[in-house]
């Protein structure tokens, strides 16, 4: 009888292990994942064929993940200069995941735990960038000389003029992420905008035509705003506030 039953068993299991298609691979944890709703607040992001400024003459080589500032600051009732300094710090987040993981793209649950760790660390007062408090802001174009040596030695030379001298240098970069920049310029001291603190939004959560920064939302009205570039530009579009253009 015993071994009647052990026969059974076997034909049993053996009848089972036939229904199991081989082509079946477990479901990854990511998959069972609920999400809180972090996403709606993340753009569709850029393909990369399409990730060109004309203005600053460039590709990218970090592709942004840029922020729904209006969905943002509806929902944690955020300032603008908060909501730019998240979306600033997230793609800075991202840029260390892909150094560790060897470029590998975080999946929903990852993104939503940094979209957290970035709020609370925002949240807290560790910003992206800080502006200095100086009377005067020197913001220098960068992009304009990233592919000429001889705007770049021009630019050496005007940081360390006299005229460099009567302001605190900010340099402003559309083509370079923070990470990009350190990377490039390694001996840059001066703090700067990068392209990750661009929006498409204004500070009422109205989108734009163009990628723009309103820079009233860091400065104070007190301060004197130069612009400082080695053509003539255009920068209403890209930079908004009271802003003194000049070619050096």
């Amino acid at each position: 009888m015993k071994i009647v039953l052990i026969l059974l068993n076997i034909l049993f299991l053996s009848s089972c292990a036939s229904w199991v298609n081989p082509d079946y691979k477990p479901r990854r944890i990511e998959d069972f994942y609920v999400s809180t709703g972090v996403e709606k607040y993340l753009l569709p992001e850029i393909p990369s064929w399409v990730n060109f400024d004309q203005r600053a003459s460039c590709f990218r080589s970090q592709n942004i993940r840029y922020f729904d500032l209006d969905a943002l600051m509806k929902s944690y009732s955020l300032e603008y200069n908060t909501a730019i300094q998240m979306q600033a710090e997230f793609n800075a987040e991202l840029n260390t995941f892909s150094i560790e993981h060897q470029g590998k793209k975080p999946n929903l649950k990852e993104e939503e735990l940094m979209f957290y760790r970035v709020s609370d660390k925002i949240s807290g007062k560790i910003n992206f960038f800080e502006a200095p408090k100086y009377k005067r802001i020197h913001l220098i174009w960068l992009d304009e000389v990233l592919e000429s040596e001889i705007g770049l030695k021009k630019l050496k030379k005007f940081l360390e003029s006299s005229t460099s001298d009567k302001g605190t240098p900010v340099v402003v970069s559309f083509c370079l992420t923070k990470a990009d920049l350190e990377k490039r310029f390694p001996d840059l001291a001066p703090k700067a905008i990068t392209a990750e603190m661009f929006s498409i939004y204004d500070n009422s959560g109205k989108r734009t035509p163009n990628f723009t920064l309103e820079l009233d939302k860091f400065f104070e009205a007190s301060q004197s705003i130069y612009f400082y570039s080695q053509k003539k530009m255009t920068i209403n579009e890209m930079l908004n506030g009271k802003i003194t253009s000049e070619n050096y």
